[in-house]
């Protein structure tokens, strides 16, 4: 138990936990750079013809979930794009009235070196969200948000709505961001007092799971790009263990006649928004055929705006993954297997 305890305190130190201290680095970020942001959506205004939000792995969960709040809000079209999908799409759209959001933690990414490469030679205005102010993708796009703190996912989507409350300024898209901007103020709050809730439970949450080697995660609505995250980029990446994801909605079209032979563990995300019922009906079935269902509820955040949520749940399934991680002998939560060592990458990229 002792060194457990020893290994939770060293991993709130580690750059990828960044749920130990999500409240700072979000209070720090809005207070001192929420108006470069506004007035660099305003400079933006008149050439986005059409928004491309870009990213690859946490980064790409990032730029879905900005999508779907920006989806409800912005009058023109919004893309979320996997780095390299972006050019081997070449969309017809991506031209001198494109604005291209690209996010990466390292600025290194090989996929988002490359992205932000097609659109500038397409003519496009690039920005570049990114942890690491010394970097590739900081010295080549036109404009730079930089962040040097660990909150790889909260940020690129708050920088994102900060942009997006620019580039609707003097339009009716205004009037309906300003709940979700206005919103981004009660975050820090909310997630200290939540998350030392949640460090409470962490530990038998992840006993709970610890002898799975495959688990499943589901979300729906704004929570469906996060439940891809954690399935993809946070059980796979820090567990080394299996783990499928499915947008809640979607698991009936299907994947629930496994339910038939089927008795897995499954992280459910659940909203507060219209989506809430059906993932609670989903979640109703799996249980009743004998699955295990570990359920972070957004009900539990209180008055969080429901788009909002996933900026706050993040952090939530990192304590799970802490515990987890170490319960099965992984003690350090910076360190990886491939990613970082050249073995992923090509062309001398240093990331993945």
């Amino acid at each position: 138990m002792r060194d457990l305890e020893r290994y939770v305190a060293e991993a709130q130190e580690s750059l990828y936990f960044s749920g130990a201290r999500i409240d700072e680095y979000l209070r720090e970020f809005v207070g001192e750079q929420r108006e470069a942001c506004v007035a660099l959506g305003r400079s933006l205004a008149g050439a986005a013809g059409h928004l491309y939000v870009v990213g690859s792995g946490g980064s790409y969960a990032a730029a879905l979930t900005a999508k779907y709040v920006l989806d409800g809000a912005l009058a023109l079209p919004v893309d979320a794009v996997a780095s390299y999908e972006l050019p081997w799409r070449d969309p017809v759209g991506l031209g001198a009235d494109a604005v291209v959001v690209l996010a990466s933690y390292s600025g290194e990414t090989e996929d988002t070196v490359a992205a932000l490469r097609h659109a500038t030679e397409r003519g496009a205005r690039t920005v570049a969200i990114v942890g690491k102010s010394e970097s590739t993708m900081a010295r080549e796009a036109e404009f730079v948000i930089s962040y040097e703190n660990g909150a790889i996912y909260e940020i690129p989507i708050v920088a994102l709505l900060l942009i997006a409350a620019g580039l609707a300024d003097g339009t009716p898209s205004a009037k309906l961001l300003e709940p979700v901007i206005a919103g981004l103020d009660v975050l820090p709050a909310v997630l200290r007092r939540t998350l030392d809730i949640e460090a409470s439970k962490a530990e038998g949450r992840a006993r709970e799971l610890l002898h799975d080697q495959h688990l499943y995660v589901l979300g729906c609505g704004p929570l469906s790009p996060l439940a891809y995250k954690v399935a993809m980029s946070v059980v796979m990446e820090n567990l080394r263990i299996g783990a499928t994801y499915s947008d809640a909605s979607e698991w009936r079209h299907g994947p629930a006649e496994a339910l038939e032979r089927l008795r897995g563990s499954f992280i459910v995300l659940l909203g507060t928004d219209a989506s809430r019922e059906l993932t609670l009906r989903t979640v109703e079935v799996c249980k009743a055929n004998g699955s295990r269902v570990m359920l972070y509820d957004a009900a539990d955040f209180g008055d969080v705006h429901p788009l909002l949520t996933p900026i706050v749940m993040n952090s939530h399934t990192q304590w799970l993954i802490v515990y987890s991680a170490i319960l099965r002998g992984i003690t350090d939560l910076d360190e990886r297997v491939f990613m970082g060592r050249q073995i992923l990458a090509a062309g001398g990229a240093p990331w993945p």
